[in-house]
């Protein structure tokens, strides 16, 4: 599949992207082992931010490893909001750029005497320029570079039950994943992050999907600002709320009302915290929104989709392809 696609979100801008996938013939269309995908692809938009990159997602020896691969490089121009609820650059972000070169890979075993659990290792490099340009703030300083690199080795769990990895419509998806990050692995810091996440898909009716998501991610003291974790929500730029710790809880209501169309119906509710005891405890950000989706091949739910996000009485328009989880 070779397409010209919109992008639209308030992270990086609007322009457009262009992508280049293989998405591999099963053996047994009827089968729960995952598709596998091969891409390439890159983007433009008018905040004058670019990205190209390739991937390949797969498996072998009957769905008992999987792995996948990428590496890519980027432009972006972006905001630092500060971390948590900083009122003084949530009002006047700070523009900053980042160059960003990466590569990774991960490699996952069934367990044995299992059918769903898997286990095994990922590796993740980046090489970053951070750029920071403090003159929106009125203050008579030059711009402050600095380049980081960051090399971490993960220990991954997960267990996954569902239909389809592109458009579950039942079962569950968990992952449990550490990453210790440091000079031996090498980058330039020592630090450690934990992210976990739980999926679960209920039919509601043959054409009607609930989808319920729980996300937590937390890290060290010393992780750098860009890798803090952040509310992976719609309706506000990803790093609008950056933390040691986050939490959010997701839910969205999918339809297909022909064979190749649908929409969705989504909310979500995150919270964040320099402490985990104080983690829920906080005002949480909540966003809704309305989505449109268009199935892009007769035989695979990969979806091409619009979702319009609210958040604080302000909308976001974001173009898409495949599901937010």
């Amino acid at each position: 599949m070779a397409a010209p696609i919109p992008i639209s979100n308030p992270t990086v801008g609007t322009g457009l992207q262009g992508v280049l996938l293989y998405l591999h013939p099963k053996a047994d269309k009827a089968s729960n082992i995952p598709n596998t995908t091969s891409g390439l692809g890159g983007m433009y938009t008018d905040n004058k931010s670019w990205a190209v990159g390739a991937f390949h997602d797969g498996n072998w020896a009957d769905d008992t490893y999987r792995y996948r691969v990428f590496m890519g490089a980027g432009d972006f121009n972006l905001k630092f909001y500060g971390i948590g609820d900083d009122p003084i650059f949530s009002d006047n972000p700070i523009s900053y750029r980042m160059r960003v070169e990466g590569m990774g890979g991960r490699l996952l075993r069934r367990l044995p005497g299992t059918q769903h659990w898997y286990a095994g290792v990922e590796y993740l490099f980046s090489s970053t320029e951070l750029i920071f340009s403090p003159s929106n703030l009125n203050l008579d300083l030059p711009d402050l570079a600095a380049t980081i690199r960051a090399a971490g080795l993960g220990l991954v769990a997960s267990y996954d039950s569902t239909d389809d990895n592109y458009y579950p419509q039942h079962g569950r998806l968990f992952q449990l994943k550490w990453t210790d990050y440091g000079k031996h692995w090498g980058g330039d810091f020592e630090y450690a992050k934990l992210s976990t996440f739980y999926n679960h898909y209920l039919p509601l009716w043959s054409d009607t999907t609930l989808a319920l998501r729980a996300n937590l991610q937390t890290s060290s003291g010393d992780t750098p600002y860009f890798a803090l974790p952040y509310l992976d929500m719609r309706g506000f730029a990803r790093d609008r709320y950056r933390d040691i710790n986050t939490f959010s809880l997701h839910a969205e209501a999918r339809h297909k009302f022909s064979s190749r169309w649908g929409f969705v119906l989504f909310t979500a509710s995150g919270w964040h915290a320099e402490e985990m005891s104080r983690l829920v405890k906080g005002d949480a950000v909540t966003s809704y929104g309305v989505g449109l989706r268009w199935q892009v091949a007769a035989d695979k739910k990969m979806h091409l989709g619009v979702d319009i996000a609210f958040n604080k009485g302000e909308n976001v328009t974001y173009v898409r392809l495949g599901e937010k989880f």
